[in-house]
């Protein structure tokens, strides 16, 4: 799956989105309890709260979250819960969700959803 990073001025992987065309919260909670250093992962219930957050859990015992800004986005961001918060790197994060192969209905559907039809043809990015 392609990746977006965000970095900090160091250089250290903090945050990165990936597409929401073709990746969902169980999904993404499902990657997440998968990496060794990622505890309490929690999906947030449909209508629990007017919040653009999906996932909540802890790496390496520090709030992290996954949300979808204004509720509306095309990615989902992946980052610390405190904004402040960019000494932690998540690149074993990153690399989980760069190693998920999408089922392929599930990346066609992605593709004609976000209109990626060099992907489609097979002329596009091979990451995602």
């Amino acid at each position: 799956m392609k990746t977006y990073p965000t970095r900090s001025d160091d250089n250290r992987l903090y945050a990165f989105e990936v597409e929401n065309a073709y990746i969902g919260s169980g999904k993404i909670a499902d990657i997440l309890k998968g990496i060794s250093d990622v505890t309490d992962v929690r999906v947030k219930r449909p209508f629990s709260s007017p919040s653009d957050a999906r996932v909540f859990f802890r790496y390496r015992g520090n709030p992290y979250v996954v949300w979808e800004p204004y509720g509306d986005s095309s990615r989902y961001w992946f980052g610390p819960e405190g904004e402040e918060d960019k000494s932690l790197s998540i690149d074993e994060i990153e690399r989980a969700f760069k190693d998920y192969r999408l089922p392929f209905a599930r990346k066609i559907v992605g593709d004609l959803v976000s209109l990626n039809f060099k992907s489609l043809l097979g002329f596009g990015d091979e990451a995602r």
